[in-house]
């Protein structure tokens, strides 16, 4: 059935633009030409230029997925296999929409053109701000981060004058205490020598 092929392709172009949203602009920026090159074809559908039109939009499509298989050789063999499969896959059922689409009326060809493009437009619309969202939710957490690591290092600074504060209190007690003792050790040396001196002179 051609809605329900339809259907299933764009969904797929859906998921596929969804999963690209934030490494693949260029991908979005290039399906948003593709999707006004359709609206233009079919607006003007004049049947000596439907032959011009199928090779130009086969070109196109080959040309996209070439360069989403370029985007993707640094990923590995595994995945590049992959996405070739769905390329020839894609292209396949893309020379099968289009023999198809030729058999149909012109005004049908241009409304599901028209569809197709308004939707392309509300999923850019829609990465746009996700992707917008995104940035936004990141420079809010760098700004937590910051915050958090100026309070680190200001406790931590506080942490460093108390024990500092500490430290000299102790140091200054330490210095008291010996004071003390050095005082009555001198004391207690004066009245021995002091009893020593009435001791001798007693005698």
């Amino acid at each position: 059935d051609l809605e329900e092929q339809l259907q299933q392709e764009k969904q797929k172009l859906l998921q596929r633009a969804t999963r690209m949203r934030l490494e693949q602009d260029e991908e979005i920026r290039e399906l948003n030409v593709l999707f006004l090159n359709a609206k233009c074809n079919m607006i003007w559908d004049k049947q000596v230029l439907e032959k011009q039109m199928i090779h130009k939009e086969l070109a196109e499509e080959e040309k996209r997925l070439d360069k989403m298989m370029e985007m993707e050789q640094d990923k590995g063999m595994e995945v590049q296999e992959e996405l070739e499969r769905h390329r020839r896959q894609e292209l396949m059922r893309a020379r099968q929409d289009i023999v198809k689409q030729m058999e149909q009326n012109a005004e049908e060809r241009a409304l599901r053109a028209e569809n197709k493009f308004q939707e392309g437009q509300k999923l850019l619309e829609r990465l746009e701000q996700m992707k917008r969202e995104d940035q936004k939710a990141w420079e809010k957490k760098q700004e937590k981060q910051k915050q958090i690591h100026a309070e680190i290092r200001r406790f931590n600074m506080e942490n460093q004058r108390l024990r500092d504060q500490k430290r000299e209190r102790e140091r200054l007690e330490d210095e008291r205490v010996l004071e003390q003792q050095r005082q009555k050790a001198e004391r207690e040396a004066a009245r021995e020598a002091e009893q020593e001196q009435l001791r001798l002179e007693k005698e």
